[in-house]
């Protein structure tokens, strides 16, 4: 069991998204406009939804995890795309 959290823990710990201002720049946008757009994007790409909650367990869960995070970040890109902003690293 304790072999599993690990794993999850360590994915779980990767999907978080930066919303500190400095991830995404765009000209003449000061840090706290950039954080704000962020928060949005953020706030659009959570309502987005989690998909089917299949009720599955073990690793078909943390596959079905990995996908929604994808998605979700795959919006939020999107919308701090179509706000201007462009990824600094």
């Amino acid at each position: 069991m304790r072999r599993a959290i690990v794993p999850l823990t360590l994915l779980l710990a990767g999907c978080t998204l930066d919303l500190a201002g400095t991830e995404w720049q765009k000209p003449g946008a000061m840090v706290q406009e950039v954080t704000v757009v962020e928060v949005e994007c953020a706030r659009k790409a959570l309502e987005i939804g989690s998909g089917p909650d299949l009720i599955l367990g073990g690793l078909l869960d943390v596959g079905r995890l990995a996908v929604q995070e994808s998605r979700q970040a795959a919006v939020f890109s999107s919308c701090m795309t179509s706000a201007g902003y462009q990824r600094t690293s």
